[in-house]
């Protein structure tokens, strides 16, 4: 059996003697370091205080280069964190901490931007030029203040705000978006061959033209992205700090008619009052985005559609565009023309969004280490979307729903608009006292969060250019409502010794009264050893702490579907009466329903060691951690009549996730002309299925025959359930040949096995930042070791049934990799299809100059060249390795690879 080795990836530092000789050098000059403040959980703490997992990451770690989303300021910039941003223009990247805890439920880490905590992983409508900071909660003693939330870490992210003097900043660049790779596909007169040499039948060989299309190329386009940011900040009637920014971003993505487009405007104002006693910080952000969907079906379609076919056909009856007609029934069959899929659909989307927090502090005269904070925010969202498609092209013209052999330009024209506000208050008292060698820091308080949401649909069905079936649709759930107690005790001796614990009492909506309310907690103590005799002032071990945790906490998002699943409701039909006399009562009949939800609860346990050699130029953190998940929120069969439906939400199944956390920064030189600084991480995460009630549980995408992924105990989820492929002395696949695992005489599905999974191993980030003089320049890699990809795009395609589709008569191109098989039909079940997906990922280079005292002393500009998406190194052979739908590529928006120049002024 081929052997396919997983990337062996090594990290590189730079030899400590160099960086010694740096430290004695006589320019550099020591760094005396500020005590950094970090966002924790409804408050601040030094940095070096922390008891919890946290990483801060500032202006100083983001990604540089041409950043138009918000996760991409730290994409790979911290451990446990792992981003998959989509190619897609506008549309939210899948966001982990620590690999999530849940099967069905949200695995989204929970976003609070200034104090308010938002809908779901929404970040595409922020401007990234508007954001301070981040701060990654993902140990239970970090993240249980926030209790039903905070199971799969929470993200701090604090915004920019005003100053003490006027400062204006333009940052502008402007970006070539480029395909940087296609899916190797056969030309025209490889397909030519492939067919004449595998069928005499006429009805295929009639399909063979004269061209050689390149679907890929006729769909994909080089685009052009511009984003404009500018901002001012200073101090109004010179006593109040403000900023106001706004910003325009185009996008307009590689396929043909996909484009997104933001605007945004954001303020801030911190006025005080009272002698500082009272503060207030006053937050706002504005967005417009246009969106227009393109048909990312053509993606698909593209890669099947016969490479020997124009795509114009001036004597086609569907608006000029080439498609296959079947000579029998005179109707399109076979892939639809991926160009007019594109041309001939237009789905565009408009969303406005506004969210807004106000803080306010009050330190009490009387008692100044007593202070009450309190928080009102929300977040408000009006999308409403129109789809048009051509009733006289291919794909409004044959119905993939028709009945009786009934087909028509039927077309569509359809609207639709979702309303959703999410308000937001909490309130707290928060006591801080030292006494000598003891600190004192106690806070409690209350929140309350209320989701509210409408969404309707409206449109028609054209035939012939007349409207049959006009309809609105309003769909209105129950707000979400959630309410909490808090609190949070710090203890600290002699700045050696500390402790916090965590304490919330939550109520959701989401379940019923008897199991409304959960109570979720942590404790966290850690020992700075650095700070004992035997090591205090030591600059060769400059800091040592000691770290460790547990805490329980919770899920309760399992989206809408859910809301009222605990409820006895009924369903009235429309169409279905009772008569009684003259009088027709609608026929009613109960839902399913399970009043025994409860929440998921997770306990989870974290040892740390934060450290720092050589007056902390080298300083980082390694976590171990071990989580338990129970009571899993699912959707799984019902028991004969049980609950009144077939299938439902219950709790069942545990899950276990472990990992190693490590991450490390090297300031490896700094003087007065030039600085070398590198920021490394690495990652290690295992995620098991622990308790089902049923084991093996398939699971996975329909249309391969059967089920190639599996829930089941032991192994991760969506773990690949697949044969065992045989090959030939050539190493190439044998057809319809699989190991006999049970040794019964037999191929059955008994014989398959549990075969890699999508999930990496290991993850890793590297950044480099070096400065000499006036020049900067910055380097990020990526890399993910031990995740697997099953190759749906070879799988479904490269065979000889695929290519002459003797179904439907057409005939249909495939990857080459049916050079590597030569299957006649399908094997999508076997392991050969499972293919390595590690990958090391070159994200951006950046290179830039800074013309200093520009329009004066305080004046600076800079042009910066760069570029991302460089490089991927890979044995994979698609696209790219990252993808979603827990590792099933069947075809992805394409990653640009984008070459920028860009300015930022700064005056």
């Amino acid at each position: 059996m081929r052997n396919y080795n997983v990337l062996k990836i090594a990290p590189a530092f730079l030899l400590l003697g160099t960086m010694l000789h740096a430290q004695q050098n006589d320019t550099v000059r020591k760094e005396t370091e500020i005590e950094q403040v970090v966002l924790i959980g409804y408050g601040k703490q030094k940095k070096t205080d922390l008891t919890g997992s946290i990483t801060a990451l500032t202006t100083e770690d983001f990604n540089k280069g041409a950043v138009t989303t918000a996760e991409g300021l730290i994409n790979g910039r911290s451990s446990g964190l792992v981003i998959t941003q989509s190619g897609t223009p506008g549309s939210e990247a899948t966001i982990r901490v620590r690999g999530g805890s849940s099967l069905v439920a949200s695995n989204d880490p929970l976003l609070i931007v200034d104090g308010l905590p938002l809908d779901g992983v929404s970040l595409s409508t922020i401007n990234p030029n508007d954001i301070e900071s981040f701060s990654i909660l993902k140990d239970a003693a970090s993240t249980a203040i926030y209790g039903s939330r905070g199971s799969n870490g929470v993200i701090l992210i604090t915004t920019k705000k005003g100053s003490k003097r006027l400062r204006v900043s333009l940052n502008a660049f402007s970006t070539l978006n480029t395909l940087a790779k296609k899916v190797d596909v056969y030309t025209g007169d490889e397909f030519r061959e492939i067919v004449r040499r595998n069928t005499t039948n006429p009805v295929f060989l009639n399909q063979l033209g004269l061209a050689n299309t390149d679907w890929q190329k006729e769909i994909f386009k080089t685009s052009v992205t511009t984003d404009i940011n500018a901002s001012v900040s200073g101090s109004l009637f010179g006593k109040v700090p403000a900023r106001l920014s706004i910003e325009n971003m185009d996008n307009s993505g590689l396929l043909i008619t996909s484009r997104f487009r933001r605007s945004t405007a954001n303020f801030a104002l911190s006025p005080s009052f009272l002698d500082d006693h009272l503060k207030f910080n006053l937050t706002g952000s504005y967005s417009y985005t246009f969106k227009n969907n393109a048909n990312e079906d053509a993606i698909r379609n593209s890669l099947s559609m016969n490479p020997t076919s124009p795509v114009y056909d001036t004597n086609s009856a569907y608006g000029g565009y080439y498609e296959w007609i079947n000579p029998t029934t005179n109707r399109p069959i076979g892939p639809s023309n991926p160009v007019s899929m594109l041309l001939n659909k237009h789905d565009v989307q408009n969303f406005k969004r506004f969210f807004g927090n106000v803080n306010m502090e009050y330190k009490f005269h009387f008692l100044p280490e007593l202070r009450l904070i309190a928080n009102a925010g929300l977040d408000s969202k009006e999308l409403d979307g129109h789809v048009v498609t051509n009733p006289y092209s291919r794909i409004g013209y044959y119905s993939p729903n028709g009945t009786n052999g009934v087909y028509g330009y039927y077309g569509e024209n359809s609207y639709s608009d979702e309303s959703i506000l999410n308000k937001n208050f909490n309130t707290q008292l928060n006591y801080i006292k030292n006494f000598g060698r003891f600190n004192l820091d106690v806070m409690g308080g209350y929140e309350y969060q209320n989701y509210h949401k409408v969404k309707s649909t409206s449109g028609n069905t054209l035939l012939y250019g007349i409207d049959v079936n006009q309809f609105y649709n309003p769909d209105t759930k129950p707000d979400v409502n959630l309410q909490a107690f808090f609190g949070r005790l710090n203890l600290g001796w002699d700045n050696k010794y500390l402790v916090t614990v965590n304490y919330r009492r939550d109520g959701s909506s989401r379940f019923s009264k008897d199991n409304r309310w959960g109570d979720f907690g942590g404790v966290a103590a850690a020992w700075k050893i650095s700070e004992e005799s035997f090591l205090k002032g030591n600059s060769t071990l400059s800091d040592l702490k000691l770290r460790a945790s547990v805490g329980k906490i919770g899920n309760q998002d399992v989206g809408d579907q859910a809301r009222i699943d605990y409820l006895k409701t009924y369903a009235t039909s429309v169409d279905l009466f009772y008569q009684f006399g003259n009088d027709f009562i609608p026929i009613s009949k109960p839902n399913g329903y399970n009043q025994n939800l409860k929440w998921e609860e997770s306990i989870k346990y974290n040892i740390g060691l934060d450290f720092g050699f050589i007056n902390n130029r080298i300083k980082g953190t390694l976590d171990f951690y071990l989580a338990d998940t129970k009571d899993l929120l699912n959707i799984v069969a019902e028991g004969p009549l049980e609950n009144l439906r077939v299938i439902g939400f219950k709790n069942f199944g545990e899950m276990q996730s472990k990992g190693i956390d490590l991450g490390v920064d090297v300031k490896a030189i700094q003087n007065e002309k030039f600085s070398l600084n590198f920021n490394y991480n690495v990652s290690y995460n295992n995620i098991d299925i622990t308790k089902l009630p049923i084991n093996q549980i398939d699971k996975g995408a329909v249309g391969l025959g059967g089920f190639v992924q599996t829930w089941t105990e032991g192994y991760s989820p969506f773990a690949y359930s697949v044969y065992q492929q045989l090959y030939d002395n050539n190493g190439k696949p044998v057809e319809g040949a699989f190991v006999d695992r049970n040794g019964d005489g037999q191929i059955t599905t008994a014989d398959k096995y549990i075969y890699k999974k999508p999930q990496a191993d290991v993850t890793m980030g590297l950044m480099t930042n070096a400065a000499y003089k006036n020049w900067d320049f910055s380097m990020g890699w990526r890399a993910s070791v031990g995740n697997y990809v099953y190759d749906r795009i070879s799988a479904d395609r490269a065979n000889l049934n695929s290519v002459i589709n003797t179904v439907d008569n057409t005939i249909t191109n495939a990857p080459v990799d049916f050079n590597n098989t030569l299957f006649v039909e399908a094997s999508k079940m076997s392991d050969y299809y499972v293919k390595n997906g590690s990958f090391i990922k070159l994200d951006n280079v950046t290179l830039g100059y800074t013309f200093k005292n520009f329009l004066g002393n305080s004046a600076s500009f800079r042009v910066y060249g760069a570029a991302q998406n460089v490089l991927i190194v890979t044995k994979y052979k698609n696209l790219d390795p990252e993808v979603f739908d827990n590792g099933m590529d069947n075809s992805i928006y394409p990653r640009a690879r984008m070459f920028t120049l860009g300015i930022n002024a700064n005056f």
